[in-house]
C-alpha cells in the first residue's frame, strides 16, 4: 500500500471525558504509575500528569502507632485523585476560556459611535474608531474589527443598512476592454511620482451628470491630501472646464502654478478641450475608458457627494451654498491613510507652505 492510499487517521487532540477520568481515579487508587495509565487510555503520559495534578485533594490519614514518642505525627497529607474534583476544575476552566465581551466596558465610545454613524454625518465605523483613539476621550477604545463583529452580532443601534458602502459593494468584473478612445496624453505617461502621491499639486477631474442627463458638476480632487472641489457647470460644454480653472487661477493668483501642477481626467467629452490649462502649464491626463479605479480618490470622493445628491436628482435650481456645504463636509471627513486627520487639514497646511516659500 502507497503512502497515498494509506489508512492511518490524522491524529485529533480531545480533552479528557468523565469517563477517563474515572478510569484514571480508578487505576490511581490501585497503585498504577501515570505512564502505565497513560499507555492503557493511549494519551500522552503529560496528559495524565497534569490531570493528576489538577484533580487531586490532599486527604489526611490518621498515624496507626502505640509510640509515646513525640516526633510521631498524629496523621499524614497526601494527595488524592478524585474524577470528579478533575471534572469540575476542566469546567470551571472552559467557562473562562475565550475573549469576552468588552461592550460594557466600552459603552461611552459606542454612544460616540452611534452618534456619529446615525447622524446625517454618516461616518464609517473605522473613522470614528480612529477620531476616537487619536483624540485620547475615552478610556477604552475597540479595534475596527471589533465594532464590526458588534454591529454584526446586534449589540449596538448601528446596522449594517447603515453602513453605505457594507451593502452596496460589487465584484469587478474581469472582462478585458479595448481602448478605443483617448483625448490626449495618456495616464500611462504619467510620472511615477503622482501615482506614489509623494507630491502635492496633482489633481483628478471627473463630471457628475443630473436626472436626465440634464445639468452639470464637475469634481476636482487632490491626491496627496485628498481635498476635494465642487462646480455647478450647467452642461457638458467643453468649454467649462476652462471656465472653472479660469476661476481658480484668479482665486490662488500666484500660488497657482504650485497648487495645479497636473490633472488626470476621464474620457468624457466634457475634457475635450483642454488646450488652454496646457498653455498654462498644467499637465493634463487621461485615464483609459472604463477604468474608473485608475482614478480611485476622485471615485470615491463623488460616491460621498452622491448621499447629498443620488443619481436621478435634479441639478436645476440648486440651493445657493449647497455644493460648498457638501463639498466642506467631505473635506472636513478624518481619514484612515491621514492619520485620520482631515483632508482640508492638509490642504490648508500644504498652502501656508506654500504661501512662506
Amino acid at each position: 500500500m502507497s503512502q497515498e492510499q494509506h489508512t492511518t487517521k490524522a491524529r485529533k487532540y480531545q480533552h479528557l471525558n468523565e469517563a477517563e477520568r474515572q478510569i484514571i481515579e480508578r487505576f490511581q487508587r490501585n497503585g498504577k504509575r501515570p505512564a502505565e495509565i497513560a499507555r492503557i487510555l493511549c494519551r500522552n503520559r503529560s496528559t495524565i500528569g497534569r490531570e493528576l495534578q489538577r484533580g487531586s485533594v490532599i486527604q489526611r490519614r490518621a498515624v496507626q502507632s502505640n509510640s509515646k514518642r513525640i516526633e510521631v505525627p498524629l496523621y499524614t497529607e497526601s494527595p488524592v485523585y478524585f474524577a470528579d474534583v478533575g471534572e469540575r476544575e476542566c469546567r470551571r476552566r472552559r467557562a473562562n476560556t475565550g475573549a469576552k465581551c468588552r461592550l460594557a466596558e466600552c459603552l461611552p465610545f459606542v454612544e460616540y459611535l452611534e452618534t456619529q454613524v446615525l447622524s446625517p454625518q454618516k461616518w464609517s465605523p473605522d473613522a470614528a474608531v480612529g477620531k476616537a483613539k487619536a483624540s485620547g476621550q475615552f478610556a477604552r477604545v475597540p479595534s475596527t474589527r471589533t465594532v464590526y463583529h458588534w454591529i454584526d452580532q446586534g449589540l449596538c443601534k448601528v446596522k449594517n443598512l447603515d453602513l453605505l458602502l457594507k451593502v452596496r459593494r460589487r465584484k469587478k468584473s474581469a472582462k478585458p476592454r479595448v481602448y478605443k478612445r483617448i483625448l490626449g496624453k495618456s495616464i500611462d505617461e504619467r510620472p511615477e511620482s503622482i501615482s506614489e502621491r509623494t507630491e502635492f499639486g496633482h489633481w483628478e477631474g471627473d463630471g457628475i451628470v443630473g436626472a436626465c442627463q440634464k445639468g452639470h458638476l464637475i469634481s476636482l480632487v487632490e491626491r496627496m491630501s485628498g481635498y476635494g472641489l465642487l462646480f455647478d457647470v450647467g452642461d457638458r460644454n467643453a468649454v467649462r472646464i476652462t471656465e472653472v480653472f479660469s476661476l481658480l487661477k484668479a482665486r490662488y493668483g500666484e500660488d497657482f502654478a504650485s497648487i495645479f501642477r497636473s490633472i488626470t481626467f476621464d474620457n468624457g467629452s466634457e475634457f475635450s478641450s483642454t488646450g488652454a490649462l496646457t498653455a498654462d502649464g498644467l499637465d493634463v491626463y487621461y485615464a483609459h475608458p472604463f477604468s474608473s479605479w485608475e482614478r480611485g480618490t476622485n471615485e470615491n470622493w463623488n460616491g460621498i457627494v452622491r448621499r447629498f445628491l443620488p443619481k436621478g436628482t435634479s441639478f436645476e435650481n440648486l440651493p445657493a451654498g449647497l455644493l460648498q456645504r457638501i463639498a466642506a463636509y467631505i473635506n472636513d471627513l478624518p481619514r484612515k491613510r491621514f492619520g485620520y486627520r482631515s483632508p482640508d487639514d492638509l490642504f490648508k497646511q500644504h498652502l501656508a507652505m506654500i504661501s512662506s516659500s
